[in-house]
């Protein structure tokens, strides 16, 4: 058994997509009898219902409170508790970079000596270090360089991540490892019907669906361009957003759609959780992510899984797209994205459907939870001294 640490910013609705990382991995970690516990800023009630829907073990989520803005993920309380308990960890698994729970993994490296895994989901994409410069510099100088130049292992989702590790001066280990979705999600049914109702979509309407925060990497712009160059194409298709509206991106968006004279095509819903995200999958023909940059979004998994064929960019790491045909994968562009949604708004409903059942075989032989927490159990015991190291790690 290892007693393993996740320490992250937060895992509930404030976290985004590391959230569903960190739960599904902490659960299936569980469930191959290891002792797994997570360090987070949400609220105790919260923490709660997620261990229920997660079948965490009651107490698995340990919250703490934030001093002064929750953007800054600044608890003294949670560094304070974890030194004072540093010894009772084996390994801390670390989510997330840029903020102040980097300087708690060094806290606790520098006290008890033990192994960290680093994973910073995508945050040292060159489209994310663009951003807010000034801000990561003063960070890489108070305690993030630290933290993952000391990493024991950094934790890529993709060859690409590893790629961009390396490119930033990194020369720890990599540990290659994907993120997955739960074997209960590929099974699950959504209602079409009832999603169709709830946000007055015709019958005949075709949906094609985004779902992630409403923010500008994602790169709707170019979707929403591409469609107005295709409309002769869009015929009853509809464009469906649905997600957390972030830096006030959705009204800028808003005001596109009209410049563009898309209202007809584009309707934005607001976040989805829970049936009302499994029913929209039940809904929709195709997905749609033309993001700037990416780690290895869930959301691509959770929709091949629902067996919906995807169209995104190459800023996410799915050539597999292409090599199991389901779906499309094109340049980081509006001329590329209105190629392939070109391409995607000819196929027939048929079409379409194979392209899902395909990426939905994909998802189950490859992308599941519970192989992916055996992976990651390898790397521990290899840091650990207990095993060798794992073909899927480069030194």
């Amino acid at each position: 058994m290892i007693r393993i640490l996740h320490l992250t910013n937060f895992v509930g609705k404030r976290s985004f997509g590391i959230g569903p990382v960190v739960l599904g991995l902490a659960s299936s970690q569980q469930a191959l009898g290891h002792n797994v516990t997570i360090y987070s800023l949400d609220t105790e009630s919260e923490a709660r219902e997620l261990e229920a829907a997660y079948h965490l073990l009651v107490g698995t989520i340990q919250t703490f409170p934030i001093v002064g803005p929750s953007r800054l993920a600044y608890s003294p309380r949670m560094e304070q508790y974890l030194l004072s308990h540093a010894a009772y960890y084996d390994v801390v698994h670390a989510h997330g970079i840029w903020m102040y729970t980097s300087r708690i993994v060094n806290r606790w490296r520098a006290r008890q000596g033990g192994p960290t895994v680093v994973a910073p989901h995508g945050s040292l994409d060159a489209w994310v270090l663009r951003r807010s410069r000034w801000k990561k510099r003063v960070a890489l100088l108070l305690y993030e360089r630290e933290n993952l130049h000391r990493a024991s292992c950094m934790h890529a989702l993709s060859q690409r991540e590893a790629e961009g590790f390396r490119d930033f001066g990194l020369g720890n280990p990599i540990a290659i490892i994907p993120n997955g979705i739960f074997e209960s999600w590929l099974t699950s049914v959504g209602d079409a019907i009832r999603f169709r109702s709830k946000f007055c979509l015709r019958a005949e309407t075709r949906v094609m669906f985004f779902l992630s925060r409403i923010t500008p990497k994602k790169g709707l712009p170019m979707l929403l361009q591409a469609m107005a160059s295709l409309r002769q194409y869009l015929g009853n298709w509809k464009l469906v957003i649905a997600g957390v509206n972030e830096f006030g991106h959705q009204p800028e968006l808003e005001a596109l759609v009209h410049k563009l004279d898309l209202q007809r095509y584009v309707q934005f819903v607001g976040p989805l959780y829970g049936q009302d995200k499994r029913d929209a999958f039940a809904a929709a023909e195709l997905f749609v992510l033309p993001s700037h940059s990416e780690g290895a979004p869930v959301v691509i998994l959770e929709a091949l899984g629902a067996g919906v064929p995807v169209l995104t960019t190459k800023a996410s790491p799915w050539e597999e797209l292409i090599t199991h045909r389901c779906g499309w994968w094109t340049e980081i562009s509006q001329d590329a994205i209105a190629n392939a949604l070109r391409d995607a708004l000819q196929h027939s409903q048929a079409n379409l459907r194979a392209m899902g059942s395909r990426g939905k075989e994909l998802i189950r032989s490859r992308y599941t939870w519970a192989s992916i927490a055996e992976m990651t159990i390898e790397v521990y015991r290899w840091l650990l001294k207990r095993g060798e190291r794992p073909s899927f790690v480069i030194v």
